[in-house]
């Protein structure tokens, strides 16, 4: 009995609310990749009848004016579910945003679906990680927990979202700490690993245990051509920063339209209507692209035409608004460069055609790298998807080329530019509600080193903790910060996303 007395059980309690979270998410994304791949399915044999039965696009370019119709009523009432929704989750988890998880769930749902499913260059993704984030939410305003707790369920149901999206969860994990958090905590990873795992064994229980990129077997990649992984990572880098740059201006082209933002919808569904009738292998987020490219002789013309057009459908799709991600896009559009580099590689050097896959997979990594700057979580998601491990030690030689070099350039991730964009576009006043921001010091960045009165910080925000190791204390004027030391600093709600943009510039 003492021992019982002695045993932490809010770590156990945590477990379970990651596990009902996980369940949830499970069902919810299942359903929604279920939807989406029935209706893409749908999409595509309605395409084959139309060409064979022209009579009946009129009724088709009506159909899709209706999705398109309906897409643009439910982001009108509820404009956070425009997008990938990633940006979202961390703006909530940051607090700069504030999301009505009820109202996203069932339009995001819907949205996505029918963006998604009708062919659009979009993924699932983003969608999935925001649904789970949003199921934790509300497993959190249920079970009445704090602001804390619901921070964590909500990482937690991001995290299912991920895994029960692409059977990775891993990669759903490491996702979370990498790219949302970029910090590590242990309630924080039990709860993730929790929900992770339950929602992908809901999702086994539904599309079963295979990879979500079933590519074929791999040989060990040589030592002897680590050169071209060097190289490759370099195209990778400077292909992502400029698909980041078209990205971020694709609002701008965007609002040269006269309508409203809620209706640039209508823009890609007209125009993936020419793409379904006449190049249907072009259709959906890219697995067809990647599956088409896999293992198959074809000419580097071919392939650069294919990324060009991508390219193009992809920013074109995601430019508008729909609820929709860009993982799949991502990824396709990697593989492209990898069969293209991989082509001329063939070319040049004579080697092995056998290691064209091996191109096609390494730039899949290298290219995630580079748009969202999540290296770890870009080879666990690349492996988990693609079932092998064989790939492993030059899949993460590409992905660091590819990131240090996207650092150097200056690029930052693209999620965090997104929400920095859409946070910066509301007024700044103040709230009245005191928000806390949380902030690692980086090894050699400008705050390693710095003495507390030498930080500035704007709209009267301030430090009223330090954490360092397993103490916490309140600073002086000349307390020193360390590598490694956590800030915890105090602003109005209000102003949340323009502190942290000035901390992250010092850190």
């Amino acid at each position: 009995m003492k021992s019982l007395r002695l045993f932490d059980w809010s770590k156990i309690s945590y477990v379970a609310r990651g596990m009902l979270v996980g369940v949830l998410a499970g069902i919810i994304i299942s359903l929604f990749r279920l939807s989406v791949e029935i209706l893409l399915d749908m999409v595509i044999e309605i395409y084959q009848f139309l060409n064979e039965n022209p009579i009946w696009i009129i009724g088709w370019v009506a159909l899709m004016m209706l999705f398109a119709f309906i897409i643009a009523l439910l982001i009108k009432h509820e404009p956070d579910i425009r997008g990938s929704g990633i940006q979202d989750i961390e703006g909530q988890l940051h607090g700069s945003l504030k999301l009505n998880w009820s109202s996203i769930i069932w339009r995001k749902f819907i949205g996505g679906t029918l963006a998604i499913g009708s062919g659009l260059a979009l993924g699932r993704e983003g969608p999935s990680i925001q649904l789970g984030g949003a199921v934790g939410q509300g497993v959190n305003h249920f079970l009445k927990g704090n602001r804390s707790q619901e921070n964590i369920l909500i990482s937690a149901g991001a995290s299912a979202g991920l895994s029960a999206a692409f059977n990775a969860p891993v990669s759903g994990i490491m996702f979370i700490l990498e790219e949302v958090h970029h910090k590590f905590s242990g309630v924080l990873l039990l709860t993730a690993f929790s929900a992770s795992i339950t929602a992908n064994f809901v999702a086994y229980q539904i599309f079963g245990v295979e990879a979500a990129l079933n590519l074929g077997s791999m040989l060990q990649f040589p030592l002897e051509h680590y050169g071209h992984l060097v190289l490759m990572g370099i195209v990778l880098a400077l292909g992502g920063w400029l698909y980041k740059e078209v990205l971020l201006v694709m609002p701008k082209l965007y609002s040269m339209l006269p309508i409203p933002p809620y209706l640039y919808g209508f823009v890609p569904f007209l125009l993936v209507i020419p793409v379904g009738l006449y190049f249907p292998t072009m259709l959906g987020g890219g697995t067809a692209v990647i599956n088409m490219i896999n293992g198959r002789s074809t000419t580097l013309w071919f392939l650069i035409g294919v990324f060009v057009f991508r390219f193009i459908f992809s920013q074109i799709s995601y430019g508008s608004g729909l609820p929709g991600g860009i993982f799949i896009p991502v990824l396709s559009l990697g593989a492209l460069i990898g069969a293209i580099y991989g082509n001329g590689a063939l070319w040049v050097t004579g080697i092995e055609d056998i290691f064209l896959r091996s191109f096609i997979i390494y730039a899949m990594g290298g290219f995630l790298t580079s748009v969202t700057k999540a290296p770890m979580t870009s080879v666990m998601l690349i492996t988990e998807m693609t079932g092998t491990v064989t790939h492993l030690m030059p899949l993460a030689v590409v992905c660091l080329v590819s990131y240090v070099v996207t650092d150097f350039v200056g690029s930052g991730p693209i999620y965090e530019e997104l929400l920095y964009r859409k946070v910066n576009r509301k007024p700044r006043v103040f709230e009245g509600e005191v928000a806390e921001i949380e902030i690692h010091v980086e090894v050699d960045s400008n705050l390693d080193g710095m003495m507390a009165k030498q930080l500035t910080l704007p709209f009267g925000a301030r430090i009223i903790k330090i954490r360092r190791h397993d103490n916490e204390f309140m600073p002086h004027q000349d307390t020193v910060f360390f590598a490694g030391d956590e800030l915890i600093i105090t602003t109005d709600k209000g102003f949340v996303a323009e502190v942290r943009k000035r901390l992250n510039k010092l850190n």
